[in-house]
């Protein structure tokens, strides 16, 4: 029974990583449109009335040093309070400023005139962060699957061992 589950544990972590791999560009796309929404969403109290979406669109920019999900364009054309004008002062975020703490950095007539503030997408930060970093995750699922084969198999000797044993007491 315990070997049955383990194996099944198995087969459930390698259909998983199948099917991650096999709908990667749909998980991309339904992470994009639903970043694009935060986006839409950042700064409005009514549908951020605890200012989460605010503050992690302000983490992965500043974490990533990025802004926009493709650019900073995203900005005025996803969030009302960002164009033109409505604000012809204030075209991003603080969070994209290179120095954040620099007081109104986001603010420009366009988002080309200002040198203050990362041109590069989130997106593209975030894909390169991963693919940087896939080498790590292989070696640690690599590590994980010899340490459930090695399971198995010390399984499989003590329940033969044990049997073995029982016959003999008989």
């Amino acid at each position: 029974q315990y070997m049955g589950f383990l194996i099944l544990i198995m087969l459930v972590e390698i259909i998983l990583a199948v099917g991650c791999v096999a709908m990667k560009s749909e998980v991309e796309e339904y992470a994009t449109n639903k970043t694009y929404e935060f986006i839409g969403y950042y700064g409005d109290e009514a549908k951020d009335e605890a200012d989460i979406i605010k503050k992690t669109v302000d983490a992965i920019q500043e974490k990533f040093e990025c802004c926009g999900v493709t650019g900073p364009d995203d900005w005025p054309n996803y969030n009302a309070a960002y164009k033109s004008e409505t604000a012809p002062e204030r075209t991003v975020p603080d969070s994209c400023c290179k120095d954040p703490d620099s007081a109104g950095c986001g603010s420009a007539k366009t988002i080309s005139d200002n040198e203050n503030i990362y041109k590069i997408g989130c997106k593209v930060s975030m894909i390169n962060f991963v693919e940087n970093n896939l080498l790590y995750v292989g070696i640690v699922s690599g590590v994980i699957v010899i340490l459930q084969i090695s399971i198995l198999v010390m399984v499989s000797k003590l329940r033969t061992t044990l049997e073995d044993e029982s016959y003999e007491n008989f």
